[in-house]
């Protein structure tokens, strides 16, 4: 049984060497990448473990997706949920695994749940005022930007001065006057 999962993979036709991936499993490169990023820095891998990972990943998704493809067609969808792979996962003796997917699944549901509110509460508020009352405070918004320009002396960035100013014009971006 030890010499079945530490065997050599067969070889392909379609691959051509280290970097190559198949057709059944993930790149190689990508996850060579991912080995390294988790183990220790003293620890290496041999050549063909990239590929064994990539081979064994692969057979994983097809098993996983076709049991959630099975719930799927029970329930006549022609779409996969979150719940059939979650219920595959479970099904291949995965509980663990599935109540940690589940856990993030929640955690990013309710994260793009308060950035829709957020969302609704802004269009909300801007929809309640009329065009006139929009008009009026973009006005405000102007004065209000103008007296702390004057306030403090200066140009605002990228503001240029006339010609004939004192700069000669430079800052408009011609030649001196």
């Amino acid at each position: 049984l030890r010499d079945h999962f530490f065997m050599e993979p067969e070889p392909r036709d379609s691959e051509s060497g280290a970097g190559a991936s198949s057709s059944d499993g993930l790149p190689r490169a990508a996850v060579a990448k991912l080995v390294k990023e988790r183990l220790p820095p003293h620890l290496r891998t041999k050549p063909d473990v990239a590929a064994l990972l990539s081979e064994m990943a692969g057979e994983f998704l097809q098993m996983l997706t076709s049991e959630a493809n099975e719930a799927a067609s029970a329930e006549k969808k022609k779409t996969l949920s979150e719940a059939h792979l979650l219920g595959a996962l479970r099904k291949l003796g995965y509980p663990q695994l599935a109540a940690e997917c589940e856990a993030v699944g929640e955690a990013e549901h309710g994260a793009q749940a308060a950035a829709k509110a957020r969302k609704r509460k802004l269009k909300g508020a801007a929809s309640t005022l009329s065009t006139e009352e929009l008009l009026a405070e973009q006005q405000r918004l102007f004065a209000g930007a103008r007296e702390r320009l004057q306030a403090g002396g200066g140009e605002p960035p990228g503001a240029a001065a006339p010609k004939g100013a004192p700069d000669g014009g430079r800052s408009s971006g011609g030649p001196p006057a």
